[in-house]
């Protein structure tokens, strides 16, 4: 019997936070010290940037709290919740207008280092993804835990195409591109196996059909 979508994405849930884990571990322990050299002054940058967001978070607090003042003396006076409403508003530009002038010389520097985390996570999971996929045959601790398994021709590359390149590697590719459309592309792709699974026969995916290939149910602790 074919297993179904929740046992399936449990399994992948797993493996991707097993993966994930690895890779923040190696981000903390090296990855990150090698990421910021490669920016220069960075710790003298980020710690001007912070300085200025801290000063933007507490002039942002001191306009909504002054707000609440207003709103309070006001009293159900629509007039003077209108002017209160107006001043605060106001105040609120200034503030963003001046945030965006002061982080504006720090911009460039931390925009390419935020970027290089994000393809450091994108590009580290999709290595150990595909090394922990191929190892194991298909076997991952996820799918034991969930007690699934890949059928079907099982071998290294039909699990690589499966695992890695048909599972992740395009929504990850969109994602190192724009984490917004990557994420709208996961939600699509869960979307797409949610219906296929639940409403086809044989409960198969896109990627299950392309490879000829099912996940059925396994007792692997008998």
């Amino acid at each position: 019997m074919n297993a179904g979508f929740f046992k399936r994405a449990f399994s992948s849930l797993i493996d991707i936070t097993i993966v994930l884990a690895v890779v923040a571990a190696t981000f903390y322990i090296a990855g990150r010290s090698i990421l910021r050299n490669q920016i220069s002054n960075f710790d003298i940058i980020f710690t001007a940037y912070n300085e200025v967001i801290d000063a933007y978070n507490s002039d942002y607090d001191a306009a909504t709290e002054e707000f609440n003042v207003q709103m309070d003396i006001a009293d159900g006076d629509t007039d003077l919740e209108a002017l209160a409403s107006q001043v605060y508003q106001a105040r609120v530009q200034i503030i963003n207008d001046q945030n965006l002038i002061d982080i504006e010389p720090y911009n460039r520097s931390l925009t390419r280092y935020f970027m290089n985390n994000i393809y450091y996570f994108s590009i580290g999971f999709l290595i150990l993804i595909a090394i922990y996929t191929v190892a194991f045959n298909g076997k991952t601790l996820g799918r034991r835990v969930m007690n699934i398994a890949l059928d079907g021709p099982v071998n290294p590359v039909s699990v690589f195409f499966h695992d890695v390149i048909l599972k992740y590697f395009f929504v990850i590719l969109v994602f190192m591109v724009s984490v917004y459309i990557g994420l709208l592309l996961l939600a699509l792709s869960i979307i797409i196996d949610i219906v296929l699974i639940s409403f086809t026969k044989n409960k198969t995916t896109l990627r299950d059909v392309l490879l000829r290939m099912t996940v059925s149910n396994k007792n692997y602790w008998k």
